[in-house]
């Protein structure tokens, strides 16, 4: 989990998994070739997508690797590339400077991501009539061998590896904050013991977009998400 800065216009402090928006350099990694271990008929389909579905693979890698650190990435035959702490904090502080842009830091070291290794979970939509609103796919993936999470110190202040019973039970306790997807997400990974199994049952499982409602209750303002106790009721 990753605690975002107290400044961030969405979500401020909150705990938060590695992501954001797809933007065109994963348009450009995709169509220069720098990904490998996924076709685009195999993502289209996953994500029910008619063009632009490996870009969302793209964009979770990136923004895994801008904000927690952590590369998946093979070479132009497929094989992984192993990379040192010292190389990935070099070739990151380059992309979050600006000074070398993400997809030509690829191509110079003949790196690919692994779209392969990644494993779609989730579909989630802002209710309707907010200000600010986003359409987010979740994604699962196993952590690097032998690579250790760090936060950039910009959009995000502060990392921690945790179980996700454990936190859940600091946002139950109001220790930590977080968004309501992140919450559902967390509650389903909790029946989870062993990172296989993770990765299997969301292989097979069948995404559905959920889209919460903002409901008036008591006088404030709550997210009641489909299925749950109340959705039917205004």
């Amino acid at each position: 989990m990753l605690r975002r800065s107290a400044a961030a216009p969405a979500a401020p402090g909150a705990f938060v998994f590695p992501g954001g928006g797809v933007d065109g350099v994963d348009a450009r990694v995709v169509a220069q070739g720098l990904v490998c271990g996924l076709r685009d008929d195999e993502a289209a389909e996953r994500l029910t997508l008619a063009t632009g579905a490996r870009e969302f693979y793209a964009a979770a890698l990136r923004e895994l690797f801008e904000e927690a650190g952590l590369l998946l990435a093979c070479d132009a035959a497929g094989h992984p590339v192993a990379t040192s702490t010292a190389v990935r904090d070099r070739w990151r502080a380059e992309v979050l400077k600006g000074t070398t842009e993400w997809d030509a830091l690829l191509a110079r070291e003949g790196l690919r991501l692994d779209l392969g290794l990644v494993t779609y979970l989730a579909h989630w939509v802002t209710p309707r009539d907010r200000p600010r609103r986003f359409d987010t796919r979740f994604f699962v993936v196993r952590a690097p061998e032998g690579q250790a999470a760090r936060a950039d110190g910009r959009e995000t202040t502060e990392h921690v590896w945790t179980s996700a019973a454990q936190a859940l039970a600091l946002v139950d306790c109001g220790e930590w904050t977080m968004l309501v997807p992140t919450v559902h997400t967390l509650r389903r990974l909790s029946h989870y013991s062993r990172v296989d199994d993770v990765l299997g049952d969301a292989a097979r499982s069948s995404v559905v977009r959920v889209q919460p409602r903002d409901v008036m209750r008591d006088g404030r303002m709550v997210v009641v998400v489909p299925g749950e106790e109340g959705d039917d009721v205004d």
